[in-house]
């Protein structure tokens, strides 16, 4: 319909309004007289007038609000926050707003009468013409996601939403947003999600390993003693009995170790005792100390060394305890009459240290895993390649703590593995006169105070073992009353006892008189460096991690002065830091 037209409601009321305005300007101005028939005319005339007045006015009103309105359309089309475009039948641009043109990288009026698929990347153009065919077919709004090309740089990922404008030539509204950076922070959501996932399996393998690998020990131990308690003291039995004991405690203990030193690791509490070292002596050492193991296994151990000492900065017992698990790890996975080859070359400024095997080999997807804790090569039911899963990321760990790099490689199942630590290395230290013997540890009255009577029992029989006068007390109380007695030279004392703590046991022998002067050993499954301190402040000497070596409490007495004989701090001694398991 047109807009001149009227409908016969209209014209009946537009002619109403225009009497009654005529009825108006009446009672001011009355009009001329004159005949009937002039009036009739006069007055449709005038009623004419008036009407026309009033389409005038009301054409006028609609202009206005057309104008005012295309203006606001105009304002929110250009001004938008995302990209609009409108196309034509032949999906070229009709018109596109300031955003629009922007996300393209393109002038607004280089944009008109283009198609509008020529910024959509080539293999999103067939989802493109999907959206506009389902948009034609439906009229309803649809939405996809699509890469469309900035001019000038990379493509980007867009969320387009088409609506079909209706009309004598209708038209779609392409509205678009850049969903990039919403992309990747869902991809970054379904990794970490997938990451999660993946940590918590390898959480539960491990769990499951740790159990088995805790278990298998303790069938050994268990039938050793019951040939210990059965068996003749001093047989042959009684000493293969004693053999496998100390075998399987120094697997468990080794397991304990890693566990203990992985944690570190990633906590950054592990302190490196670094000296100038050369590590192609510190490698041959290691070398012979597996030798026996790799003879036992059927494997070959060779070493290939350049000629030339390499020397590094380092902590010896971390970085034999990294070669050590290498080493392990070779043995392992290689099968008999296979070879592991140790090679030591300069690199540069770097020493590069390589583990060669002809063993197991890896699978390429598991190569970049077998770094993390936990992480460790499909196993079967019988595990007998057994492991936790650390071996590597304790490796990693300690050689970054060196300033070094570990890389890993291998050609595949059944082709070997190739290990590669680099360290830098540094020039040579200046000689040093030799040191004097070890001290000769003299007898020393101990009170051992421990909870766990097995702990104290064992520990007092092997130290009685040395020579020693031991006495034990279970609790921190009696072992403050027994030691007004015994007025020992050393206490050997569990931080965790019950009741009465070891903290408070080291607290109340420096506020009593007689025992101010004792020497005070600390022994705790705690060995973190503000358990060391804590220690120190509650009054202990030395500070020692459980379980303790023998040799370790054999130096700590041997340098500890008599009771009350020391100078400064009580004892004559500071607190030392615990000697790392693989000291």
């Amino acid at each position: 319909m047109k807009r001149d037209q009227t409908t016969p409601v209209q014209a009946v009321d537009l002619r109403r309004r225009a009497e009654r305005q005529l009825k108006e300007r009446r009672k001011s101005t009355p009009p001329p007289s004159s005949g009937v028939n002039a009036q009739r005319v006069a007055h449709e005339s005038e009623v004419r007038q008036i009407e026309l007045e009033l389409q005038n006015e009301e054409l006028r009103t609609a202009r206005l609000d057309l104008e005012t309105g295309l203006e606001r359309y105009t304002t929110l089309f250009d001004f938008a926050p995302l990209g609009y475009a409108t196309l034509a039948a032949d999906q070229t641009i009709c018109e596109i707003n300031h955003v629009g043109a922007r996300l393209l990288g393109r002038e607004r009026l280089r944009l008109v009468d283009r198609p509008f698929a020529s910024v959509v990347e080539p293999d999103s153009r067939p989802a493109f013409r999907a959206l506009l065919r389902k948009v034609t077919a439906s009229d309803s709004m649809a939405t996809c996601d699509v890469q469309l090309m900035r001019a000038g740089s990379a493509a980007w990922q867009a969320r387009l939403t088409a609506t079909l404008l209706a009309g004598k030539d209708p038209m779609i509204l392409l509205a678009f947003e850049d969903i990039t950076e919403q992309e990747v922070r869902r991809k970054r959501l379904e990794q970490t999600e997938r990451a999660l996932l993946d940590a918590d399996r390898r959480k539960d393998e491990f769990l499951a390993a740790l159990s088995h690998e805790l278990r298998n020990p303790l069938a050994p131990i268990r039938n050793s003693l019951f040939v210990l308690a059965s068996g003749r003291a001093g047989g042959e039995q009684a000493g293969k009995a004693l053999t496998v004991i100390e075998r399987q405690v120094k697997h468990l203990t080794r397991l304990i170790d890693d566990l203990l030193d992985v944690t570190r690791i990633t906590r950054g509490k592990v302190q490196l005792r670094r000296e100038r070292v050369e590590l192609g002596e510190l490698v041959r050492r290691t070398m012979d100390d597996h030798r026996a193991s790799f003879e036992a296994s059927g494997v070959r151990l060779e070493a290939h060394f350049e000629p030339e000492p390499f020397w590094v900065d380092a902590d010896p017992a971390r970085i034999v305890q990294a070669l050590s698990n290498l080493l392990g790890n070779a043995e392992k996975f290689t099968q008999r009459e296979g070879l592991v080859v140790v090679s030591l070359r300069r690199d540069g400024t770097r020493v590069s240290l390589r583990v060669q095997d002809t063993g197991a080999g890896i699978e390429p997807d598991v190569l970049e895993h077998l770094f993390e804790p936990f992480a460790q090569a499909p196993q079967t039911i019988d595990r007998t390649r057994g492991g936790l899963g650390l071996g590597l990321a304790m490796v990693r760990g300690l050689v970054e703590l060196h300033g070094g790099k570990v890389d890993i490689a291998s050609k595949g199942p059944g082709r070997g593995t190739e290990v590669t630590v680099s360290l830098p290395l540094e020039t040579p230290p200046e000689r040093r006169q030799p040191t004097s013997d070890a001290p000769v540890v003299n007898s020393r009255r101990v009170l051992v105070i421990e909870d766990n009577h097995d702990a104290a029992d064992t520990l007092r029989d092997a130290l009685a073992l040395s020579g020693h006068q031991v006495q034990v007390a279970y609790d921190g109380q009696t072992g403050l009353v027994m030691a007004k007695t015994l007025r020992p030279d050393i206490v050997i004392c569990d931080i965790g006892l019950p009741g009465m703590s070891g903290y408070a046991v080291a607290t109340a022998f420096r506020a009593e008189e007689k025992l101010r002067g004792t020497y005070l050993v600390a022994l705790s499954g705690y060995a973190q460096r503000e358990d060391v301190q804590r220690a120190a402040d509650a009054g202990f000497n030395r500070h020692i991690a459980k379980p303790p070596s023998l040799e370790e409490l054999e130096l700590v007495l041997a340098a500890a002065p008599v009771a009350n004989g020391g100078h400064g701090r009580p004892g004559g001694h500071s607190l030392a830091a615990p000697r790392s398991p693989a000291a």
